[in-house]
């Protein structure tokens, strides 16, 4: 009865994976959605997941009843969610324009696969083409990009994961919106401009950086020359050449960012990288740590700016030698006890580490299933509740099971709507305008979470430790993107008159977002329950590595991406379980977890405005790992789906949904199977199967293919595009300030002088179009304590007072180590 909510009404158009999860997300706060399947749909076993709490009507919208049944429901709707495809929803009279007139507070979400106006606008939606559109194919491997090799196909449905939760957190805002102005509207979320919300850091761009912060980090001669010249003759290049690049290549890993081969042949991976403390504790847990250190290692600061190269704590300087003498002993050493032993012993000791497991072992995991990372629905096991909310005043509600409609009609309301309250200034500034933001996290997906809600108009207040553990990827590197829109501070939470100054902050703010440990917490007075002794409205964020909404055994455990890659089978899927592979740096889990975490907290803004207080929110990267894999997140008697492939040398699960190469390059092909036979015989493939039609598109030029694509409606044809080829077509060259404008536009980018010193090229927030309140362009990252004294004035400190915070060290305009803004 008190779900956050409860009482708003969804209608789901289309039994499209991204419209789909993005009701299954509502649902599982409570929502009453309704979905509407065609008839003879056939059912599959992600049907379980996705369906989860909804109410599923069969409608037939090609005719008159059908269409009448649905559009009675869209007139007291309060969300509909439009994912049949470009202009289907308005010849059924179930668009936006027809709706709004009977409806105008109805919240329209339409989830294309390319922006409306673009020249991709009437691309049919397959997954894979859209994949194809923004380097997933060609980037998400950590040598893609250099070497420019044959394109490696993902099942990961990436694009629909991160339109799912873009479209949720569109609805759950603009929702929130008309709480306020009493006005509904349109908003687009192109499933190609959601994904490059989670490629944003392979697809930024900063010229000229130092060299430690190159991805992989190899001699600039070789980047800048001779792999130009490898990429163009990829296709003449025999094993042989292929082995001696690899070799090569081997030289430049990071042995503390790694999968190892233990003594049961199990793999682990370990992520303990550019770390005050993790990259010291694994060696010492390894039993390492003293012999490198007599051997001439040393463990000095991540931001080191020596040169010596024998600094493990600055794994980009590391002399080859030493690369590989830490290859050689950890090797060794992994072997000598199985995964669970060396997992569990490395978590105990604080370093990010998990066994690699596939989706099914993780499934059936004792601890995932006992912290509700994994839960029992209806019999299924599957995924569990991705956001959990608790306050006072609400809370998240249990998992259900679908129910078939018996009728197309939606439960009678249980308490009225609340007044709409006008608030001034919403459309100029933002849906958040008024809404304060403290983001006490670190790293990728606790900070995107808030520049999130920065980009929906909120003001952000960073606050950051007077000593960073992680190093400067993970602070500055990362911040460029992640931190941007944000006020700056530095603030020592440890003592007294600092967390005197966060209760300050907090009596002026909505929502404060962490990641801290449950066993962190205490020591800097963010629990919630000290929260809400201060403002007991307020919305608490908590994103972690491993709990789940039960908490669980490994909820103080730390972690990063890769880390819940291997542990929830996506490691195993992109290679194999005998040889892992990670999938792309933090575009996989990271991104979507910070996501996340902004759908929390704009469910509970939106439970807030309806009288119902404020709450913890939680979710974690273990609930992310699973939402970016949704289809195969539910283990049921079924068999596995078609679509589940692994390996680095697939090119698609189908004849008619693969990569092929073409005269001219690579491209994407995808219809459906009844209009297979058809295609092949206009290409001059002798049969309908993978080898005979990539026999004949390697004879045929991409614009020849593309042409016969248009003569099949479900046909869709995309080269592939990597992301240097995305950044030169899609970039504006601008100032850093001014708003970009999308025009059509697809997957936009700025490139712009950032006050760093550096030239930078960056996505723009495109993943929500939003007609009446459109996201802003945020300001450059700053750097850390920029606004240390501006924050403080606000607090009306007089000048002695802030005075002595200085001097106690208590508050900072920057960190000591920090010499510039990117190490050299």
């Amino acid at each position: 009865m008190n779900a956050p909510l409860r009482g708003v009404r969804v209608l789901n158009l289309g039994g499209v994976w991204a419209g789909r999860l993005a009701a299954m997300l509502l649902a599982d706060q409570g929502a009453e959605v309704i979905e509407i399947n065609a008839p003879g749909r056939i059912p599959h076993p992600e049907d379980e997941l996705l369906s989860r709490g909804k109410r599923l009507l069969t409608l037939d919208l090609a005719g008159a009843p059908g269409r009448t049944a649905a559009r009675g429901l869209a007139e007291e709707a309060d969300i509909v969610i439009d994912n049949l495809g470009p202009g289907r929803a308005s010849r059924f009279g179930l668009g936006h324009a027809e709706l709004a007139k009977c409806n105008p507070g109805l919240v329209y979400i339409s989830v294309p696969g390319f922006a409306s106006g673009s020249d991709m606008a009437n691309v049919p939606a397959w997954e894979g083409a859209i994949n194809a559109s923004v380097g997933v194919y060609t980037d998400l491997h950590a040598t893609g990009s250099l070497l420019g090799g044959p394109p490696i196909f993902t099942a990961m449905p990436m694009a629909s994961a991160y339109g799912a939760v873009h479209a949720a957190i569109s609805a759950t805002l603009a929702y929130y919106h008309r709480l306020r102005s009493g006005n509904g509207q349109f908003v687009e979320v192109p499933l190609a401009d959601a994904l490059m919300s989670a490629m944003s850091l392979l697809a930024m761009r900063i010229e000229g950086q130092p060299a430690r912060f190159d991805l992989p980090g190899i001699d600039k001669a070789m980047t800048d020359v001779a792999f130009p010249i490898l990429r163009d003759l990829e296709q003449y290049l025999s094993d042989s050449h292929r082995s001696s690049i690899g070799a090569y290549l081997k030289r430049f890993a990071k042995p503390l960012l790694a999968h190892y081969r233990c003594g049961d042949g199990r793999f682990v991976f370990l992520n303990a990288l550019d770390h005050s403390h993790q990259s010291r504790a694994a060696l010492a847990t390894l039993g390492v740590l003293d012999q490198l250190l007599a051997e001439g290692m040393e463990a000095g600061s991540p931001y080191d700016e020596s040169g010596a190269g024998n600094n493990f704590g600055n794994a980009a300087a590391l002399d080859h030698r030493w690369t590989v003498r830490l290859q050689e002993l950890l090797s060794q050493r992994f072997l000598t006890r199985g995964a669970d032993e060396w997992a569990m012993a490395l978590q105990e000791a604080g370093v990010p580490c998990a066994r690699v497991r596939t989706a099914k072992e993780w499934l059936a995991d004792p601890v995932a299933r006992a912290s509700g990372c994994v839960a029992q629905v209806d019999g299924s096991w599957q995924a569990g509740r991705f956001v959990t909310m608790a306050g006072s005043g609400m809370a998240s509600p249990p998992l259900r099971p679908p129910m078939a409609a018996l009728t197309a009609a939606w439960q009678p309301r249980t308490a009225a709507m609340p007044a709409h309250v006008a608030h001034g200034g919403i459309a100029a500034n933002g849906i958040l305008n008024g809404v304060r933001v403290l983001d006490l996290s670190n790293v990728i997906a606790g900070p995107v979470a808030a520049r999130t809600l920065a980009e929906y108009g909120a003001d952000v207040i960073r606050v950051d430790s007077p000593a960073p553990q992680a190093g400067p990827r993970m602070t500055m590197w990362f911040g460029i993107d992640v931190n941007q829109g944000k006020r700056a501070t530095i603030i020592d939470l440890k003592t007294q008159p600092g967390r005197e100054l966060l209760a300050q902050l907090v009596r002026d703010a909505d929502v404060v977002i962490h990641n801290s440990l449950d066993r962190s917490c205490p020591g800097i007075g963010i629990t919630y329950e000290e929260l809400c002794a201060i403002k007991p409205d307020i919305i608490c964020c908590q994103v972690s590595a491993w709990a789940g909404p039960d908490g669980g055994a490994y909820k103080d455990y730390p972690a990063f991406d890769p880390v819940l890659q291997a542990a929830t089978g996506i490691t195993s899927r992109y290679g194999s379980p005998q040889a892992p592979v990670m999938h792309g740096v933090a575009s996989c889990v990271d991104y979507i977890s910070g996501f996340t975490a902004a759908l929390g907290v704009a469910q509970a803004l939106a439970a807030r405005a309806r009288g119902r207080g404020g709450a913890l929110v939680r979710t974690s990267l273990a609930m992310g790992a699973q939402l970016v894999q949704f289809p195969f997140m539910c283990d049921t008697a079924q068999a596995a789906p078609v679509y589940e492939v692994a390996g680095q040398h697939q090119r698609g699960h189908a004849a008619n949904y693969s990569i092929y190469r073409m005269q001219d390059g690579w491209a994407f092909l995808a219809c459906r199977a009844d209009d297979l036979g058809a295609i092949a015989a206009v290409i001059g493939a002798a049969a309908p199967t993978q080898k005979a039609m990539s026999g004949a598109l390697q004879q045929i030029r991409f614009d020849r293919q593309q042409a016969v694509a248009r003569d099949f409606p479900s046909a869709a044809a995309v080269r592939l595009q990597r992301l240097q080829d995305v950044r030169g077509a899609r970039s504006l060259t601008t100032d850093s300030l001014s708003p970009v404008p999308l025009d059509g536009r697809s997957t936009p980018m700025a490139c712009f002088e950032h006050p760093c010193g550096y030239r930078i090229t960056l996505p723009v927030p495109s993943w929500s179009r939003m007609r009446a309140t459109p996201l802003r362009r945020l300001a450059p990252a700053p750097m850390p304590g920029a606004h240390t004294a501006e924050v403080l004035a606000g607090l009306g400190l007089d000048a002695p007072g802030v005075a002595r915070l200085y001097e106690d060290g208590v508050v900072r305009d920057g960190w000591p180590m920090l010499k510039r803004y990117f190490p050299l």
